[in-house]
């Protein structure tokens, strides 16, 4: 009955055909996708005579699945606007785990759990290399990508600064410009230092830094009895003078009515207990009756008594170092030739928030060796500024870079690398088992991935913000289908045709 079997071996195998179109097709809109084609052989024959002249003549017994082909080319990188997708062009593939068990995968839409580890869309954790301080280590064992979610980034004192400017020759002697840029202390709080230039004369100008602090009064009553706290940030040491035209009013019950002072400026060398003596002798003598002025080593003010208040914006200027003033020359073409360095150790203490003393470097030089500072004749201008230091900051989200590293953004605008995402190529594609949800073990047939980065040893690159679409190609998977109906309707045909045959042979025996 070979007239049914072997028509029959062509249906199966045609069925096996329409099957992986029909998968083709119903996965041509999934990530990463690689389509396949089925390749057929003949079974075996059977020798059933010879020719005259010895030439054996045989039947075969139909057709066979040979092979299933996966197409691993690559499929476009369609653009999503996620940071957190990445498609990957040319070689290899993501490499993603589960628990003990890793697999590869070339879909790249990527997300975090509620512990900050970089997951796929089914759960699975990234594997990549770890960074420590924002620097990732290639050389250390692959390991869950993690985003710091719940962290928060900690402040960064300002250690430089810097401000590309353009001083007038032709101001005249005594003549002042300046230029602000926002430095911070080593609590993450924010100052607005100055830098004023005054024309000493030809080629040359003086400069000084200055950084003035605001006071936050803390204020509290109970019992009737109100207590207003300034921290003027000085632990024994001299205090920071305040300005005068922001200085500090009080406010307080007198025998006729109320009285009102201006607090005096602090002298130089003054010292936090002193400058507390000056305000009680100032209140004392404006006959504001049961207010107390006391202090503490650590730089705190503290005013006390019934019915008191404050009023003013208390600014104080920190206490500067001597490099916080100086000299600027320059030549007869307008470059600055003193200092001929940077300015390094420009502190500033007594803060008010008692953080460290700020202890910055002024680059008045670019990494080229070329000033920042210019004289020439137009009116002053400061172009641009720059400083290194940053506030504290929470985790804001996390992009994918196109070389693989994964970097965390907080929101006071500083980047941290946390990692970098590894690839892995194998020697023979077609060993991969596929696992489904887009991901593939590796086999002996296979042979076990080689681990890189993007870019390197014949891996392909990354494109943030995309995802790769399949591969398949709709028009060839359509042209195929025809092919393996046509395929199975023939076979069809056959059987049916045997069929009638075979009806017709019954019907001549009876």
């Amino acid at each position: 009955m070979a007239s049914f079997y072997i028509p029959l071996t062509g249906l199966t195998s045609d069925s096996t055909a329409l099957n992986t179109i029909a998968n083709d097709l119903a996965n041509m809109n999934t990530t990463g996708f690689k389509s396949q084609s089925v390749n057929f052989s003949d079974l075996f024959y059977q020798q059933i005579g010879s020719t005259g002249s010895g030439d054996p003549i045989q039947r075969g017994s139909g057709t066979q699945i040979a092979s299933i082909r996966t197409n691993f080319t690559s499929g476009a990188a369609n653009s999503t606007g996620v940071d957190t997708d990445v498609a990957l062009q040319g070689n290899g593939f993501f490499i993603v785990g589960e628990g003990n068990n890793q697999y590869l995968t070339r879909a790249g839409s990527f997300s975090t759990d509620s512990i900050g580890n970089v997951i796929t869309s089914n759960g699975m954790s990234v594997m990549g290399y770890p960074a420590k301080n924002g620097v990732v280590d290639t050389n250390a064992p692959l390991a869950p990508i993690n985003i710091p979610k719940s962290e928060v980034q900690p402040p960064q004192a300002t250690t430089s600064f810097g401000m590309n400017a353009t001083l007038d020759s032709e101001s005249a002697i005594g003549d002042s410009t300046s230029g602000q840029v926002k430095v911070y202390d080593s609590l993450g709080h924010s100052y607005e230092a100055t830098v004023t230039y005054t024309k000493k004369g030809n080629n040359a100008w003086s400069y000084a830094v200055s950084m003035p602090d605001s006071l936050t009064a803390n204020s509290n009553t109970a019992a009737g009895v109100t207590t207003i706290n300034y921290n003027f940030g000085s632990t024994g040491g001299p205090l920071a003078t305040v300005n005068p035209g922001t200085n500090l009013i009080i406010t307080g019950p007198t025998a006729a009515a109320t009285g009102t002072i201006t607090a005096p400026v602090v002298t130089a060398g003054e010292t936090v207990g002193a400058y507390a003596a000056a305000l009680q002798a100032a209140v004392n003598a404006a006959g504001i009756a049961g207010v107390a002025v006391t202090s503490t080593p650590a730089g705190q003010l503290s005013i006390t008594g019934a019915n008191v208040s404050t009023s003013g914006s208390v600014i104080q200027d920190p206490i500067a170092s001597a490099n916080a003033t100086g000299v600027l020359a320059f030549d007869a073409n307008g470059n600055l030739v003193v200092p001929a360095t940077n300015v390094a150790g420009i502190t500033f203490g007594g803060l008010a928030d008692a953080a460290a003393p700020l202890n910055m470097t002024w680059d008045l030089f670019g990494s080229n060796g070329k000033a920042n500072i210019s004289q020439v004749d137009q009116t002053s201008s400061v172009a641009s500024t720059s400083q290194n230091g940053y506030q504290s900051g929470e985790y804001s989200g996390f992009s994918i870079g196109s070389d693989g590293t994964v970097t965390a953004t907080f929101m006071n605008g500083q980047k941290l690398n946390v990692g970098q995402l590894a690839l892995g190529n194998v020697v023979n594609l077609q060993g991969l088992k596929d696992m489904g949800s887009g991901q593939y073990a590796t086999t002996l047939a296979s042979g076990t991935a080689t681990i890189g980065v993007s870019g390197a040893a014949g891996l392909g690159t990354m494109v943030g913000g995309a995802l790769e679409a399949s591969n398949v190609n709709i028009s060839g998977e359509f042209s195929n289908l025809i092919i393996a109906q046509r395929a199975f309707e023939a076979n069809s045909k056959a059987i049916t045709t045997f069929d009638t045959v075979t009806q017709e042979t019954i019907n001549m025996i009876h």
